[in-house]
């Protein structure tokens, strides 16, 4: 009874708000009167909108059919005076085989024939001979004027009263003579006959009126646009590129005007008349529109009557159905779900706001199916198309799917409604349980891969000793297949399994575990622990490479030894050997300084008596005391001389070496101009590269003054030039480079000689080296040239240095610091191995040059003293 009552009571209630809403729905009919009151206007207005553009379609055809009709009457007078043109070219290319003498028959025969033209008013000839040949009544002053005219281009237009057109033809005669064909073209006849309301004009580029149609007296020729109080350039302009305008005037009437070029001649056709629309099309247009605007309008008047009907009884169903889905709505949201009514046959998915709100938007709507696809992730979208088909074939839909863009999981769960082809359900929010499922499922991942990742064997069993997990390392120690182990296998059958890849095992199960020698030859440290429940961890690592070093650092203990034995007999006899090396180092000093001693004492020796046969040999070489009689004594005395100048060099360079090698050297450094002593050298080298026809030349930045031994730069700079022109082909070139440096000078001698070989550049400069080649074989020396310049130069505080190519040339470089810093000797107490005057030595300022090749001496000029 209670129940009854209480449902009563709600259909009462509703029964009110029915009413109220029928009330209500009254004036929302409004709306829908002003949304048709706007659409007839806005529909009037277009109607009058397409209306006026239909008027002026009317008017633009008609101007095109103006702008047409002067095109047209353009090229048809553009025809009749090519034809013109074309005629008159044809008469004078027949006078090309006539002399001037006999042109007058066919001269009057042409201009009558030409004057028959319907468009020629005037022919003539001007002969070159003065003699004018004329058909018409026109001076001779006009003709020549107009043929002047004509020449220069196509057609002439004559200004005044009388203003014909003119063709000109120049005429070449067989006897070399030129004359011209001269044609003069009335412009009246070119336009045609009026008709109607439409006038035809003829004017030139510049507007100026030339013919008009109907015939009117043409009289001072005024401009054609200005009588219609149009524009002369805009007409001319519009010519050019053809068209209508209108705005012309005629007797107080506004017309249409057309305008024309003519193509290739400087004139254009005008065609002015009244604009003449199509009255008949115009009206069927008329009537087309306006009952275009009348039946829509009855029609919208007539659906709107029934609509606001339609309107009324619409509120009461959807102010019941609002109630129901209150309710509806109310159970929903306290359940975190939505409602989905998917129309299979209209494919059309009813969404509440319940659902909307679940996947993140605000309202419910009506949507495809291909739109509620696109909500959820492409790989969900199958399987919910799936289960639409399966439910048709009366199974149940239940899928868990997951919105696109959103990390909000669904359960769409449905069935199909009744008999119809339509499936209705809910959608219930499951993203904490997929949450909470997808942390266990990682963290079981990760605990999988950590194992997986491990290089120990890992077995865990439960508390009855059942296999539950296990990693790849165990299936490898123990040489398992990926198919042989099963979760829930014994602890037994494992073992078995375990065990047939074990070669023994060593030691007892304790806590430290214990050790297993596999049959593959590795070894595993094996232990087990228990778990909290009862279960059972196995732990296995490899320990093949412990294994090894062990064994290698008792190999290595016992090598030790073996080498502390050695070490102690080899320290026995380095000591032996230091004490023998001490004996021999002594006795090597005492026979390089015996060495020294020797060469110093054997030069002084041997100088003392070449110096005695270098100056008797110059003195019987200048026959001094007399003749020497036979021719072939002279000869030998040079000869003699030669090779005393020769040997005494040698003893020279040995000398001076043996005083650098015993620190005895001493230099006497003075301010030095390197240009002066470069320019000395050059001057003693030329002769001796004149011979080989060697260009021997110098270049570079002028030098500053330095601090030097000036014998022994020159020295330098004498050896490097002789070796250079020594060395090099007749016909080559010798260069010698001077730069300023920062801190001091550089000296460059280039050669374009034979080269050295890269492989043999670091033994030349030692002293007696000599590097043999195909060249250097026929220039034998004694190799001390290049180590005396080295070792001068580098007690300076200098460098020198050598580059080369085989078969290209040499260059040598030397630097001199400004302040020289002078390398003391190493023995410097004991005198310098100075030869005594008195047995004739040269005196120190004599420089005797030293080259590396020496089979041609030097001259008297080179080894004496500098200027």
């Amino acid at each position: 009874m209670i129940r009854g009552v209480r449902n009563n009571g709600e259909a009462g209630t509703g029964e009110r708000r029915s009413t109220t809403d029928v009330r209500v729905h009254a004036p929302a009919a409004r709306p829908v009167t002003l949304a048709v009151l706007l659409f007839s206007l806005v529909f009037a207005f277009v109607i009058a909108v397409k209306l006026q553009q239909e008027w002026a379609t009317a008017h633009s055809r008609a101007e095109a059919e103006i702008a047409h009709a002067a095109s047209m009457l353009a090229e048809r007078t553009a025809s009749r005076i090519s034809e013109v043109e074309t005629a008159t070219r044809m008469a004078a290319a027949q006078f090309s085989a006539l002399n001037l003498r006999s042109v007058g028959p066919v001269a009057e025969a042409t201009i009558d024939t030409l004057a028959q033209y319907p468009l020629v008013e005037v022919a003539a000839i001007l002969a070159p001979d003065g003699r004018v040949f004329t058909q018409g009544n026109t001076s001779t002053e006009i003709l020549r004027s107009t043929a002047d005219a004509a020449l220069q281009s196509r057609i002439a237009i004559q200004t005044g009263e009388y203003a014909p057109l003119s063709i000109a033809t120049p005429i070449q005669f067989a006897d070399g003579a030129v004359g011209a064909l001269v044609v003069l073209i009335d412009p009246q006849p070119l336009l045609p006959e009026a008709s109607g309301m439409r006038t035809y004009l003829l004017t030139d580029s510049s507007g100026r009126l030339l013919a008009v149609s109907p015939a009117t007296p043409v009289v001072g020729a005024p401009m054609a646009a200005e009588q219609f109080n149009l524009d002369p350039s805009e007409i001319a302009a519009l010519a050019v590129r053809g068209g209508s305008v209108r705005g012309a005037m005629i007797g107080g009437e506004e017309q249409a005007l057309g305008a024309a070029a003519l193509a290739g001649l400087e004139l254009q056709v005008l065609l002015i008349s009244p604009l003449e629309i199509n009255q008949a099309a115009w009206i069927n247009t008329l009537i087309f529109h306006i009952l275009l605007l009348v039946a829509p309008l009855g029609t919208a008047i007539a659906l709107f009557v029934r609509l606001r009907n339609e309107t009324d009884k619409l509120g009461v169903t959807e102010q019941r159905l609002r109630d129901s889905e209150g309710r509806l709505r109310l159970a929903i949201e306290s359940a975190r779900c939505g409602v989905w009514d998917w129309d299979l046959e209209t494919d059309e998915v009813v969404l509440t706001d319940s659902f909307a709100q679940l996947i993140g938007r605000e309202r419910g709507k009506r949507m495809t199916g291909p739109e509620l696809l696109l909500l959820f992730t492409e790989e969900d979208r199958h399987r919910i198309k799936s289960a639409m088909r399966s439910s048709v074939q009366g199974l149940d839909v239940d899928v868990e799917v997951r919105v696109s863009g959103l990390a909000i999981w669904l359960q769409l769960r449905g069935r199909q409604m009744g008999g119809a082809n339509r499936i209705v359900g809910v959608a219930i929010d499951v993203t904490e349980r997929k949450g909470a499922q997808a942390r266990v499922a990682a963290a079981e991942s990760r605990l999988r891969a950590a194992l997986e990742s491990m290089n120990e064997s890992f077995v865990l069993w439960d508390s009855r000793q059942r296999l539950i997990l296990w990693n790849r390392k165990f299936r490898e120690f123990f040489a398992m297949p990926d198919n042989a182990l099963k979760p829930g296998m014994g602890y037994g059958d494992v073992e078995q399994r375990a065990g047939r890849a074990i070669a023994k095992a060593h030691g007892e199960d304790d806590m430290d575990g214990f050790e297993l020698e596999l049959k593959d030859g590795r070894w595993l440290r094996y232990s087990e622990r228990r778990t909290a429940d009862g279960g059972l961890v196995s732990v296995g690592a490899d320990i093949t490479a412990l294994k090894s070093q062990e064994a290698a650092l008792k190999e290595n203990d016992r090598e030790m030894r073996r080498t502390v034995d050695n070490l102690r007999r080899s320290q026995e006899r380095v000591q032996e050997l230091a004490e023998n090396y001490e004996q021999e180092k002594i006795r090597a000093e005492e026979a390089n300084r015996s060495k020294s001693e020797f060469l110093a004492n054997m030069s002084h020796e041997l100088r003392t008596p070449l110096n005695a046969i270098n100056g008797f040999s110059e003195i019987m070489q200048g026959e001094m005391f007399g003749p020497l009689g036979h021719e072939r004594y002279k000869d030998y005395v040079t000869d003699i001389l030669s090779s005393g100048q020769h040997l005494l060099s040698l003893i020279n360079d040995i000398l001076d070496m043996s005083k650098i090698e015993a620190g005895k050297m001493q230099l006497q450094p003075e301010p030095v101009e390197p240009a002066e002593l470069l320019e000395q050298c050059v001057r003693i080298m030329r002769a001796r590269a004149e011979e080989k026809n060697i260009d021997l030349t110098t270049e570079g930045q002028p030098l500053p003054t330095i601090e030097a031994d000036p014998r022994a730069l020159k020295q330098v700079l004498l050896n490097l030039m002789s070796n250079a022109v020594k060395f090099t082909p007749d016909g080559g070139k010798v260069i010698v480079r001077t730069f300023d440096a920062a801190d001091g000078v550089v000296i460059q001698v280039a050669d374009t000689g034979i080269g050295i070989p890269e492989e043999d550049l670091h033994r030349v400069g030692r002293p007696f080296e000599q590097i043999e080649n195909q060249h250097s074989k026929v220039h034998q020396g004694s190799g001390l040239g290049l180590a005396l310049s080295k070792s001068l130069i580098e007690m300076h505080g200098g460098t020198l240095r050598i580059d080369s190519v085989l078969g290209k040339g040499t260059t040598v470089s030397f630097t001199l610091p400004a302040q020289a810093h002078i390398s003391s000797g190493q023995n410097d107490e004991s005198a310098p191995l100075e030869p005594d005057a008195s047995e004739g030595e040269a005196a120190p300022e004599d420089i005797v040059m030293i080259d590396d090749a020496g089979d041609d001496e030097p001259s008297q000029s080179e080894s004496a003293a500098a200027p």
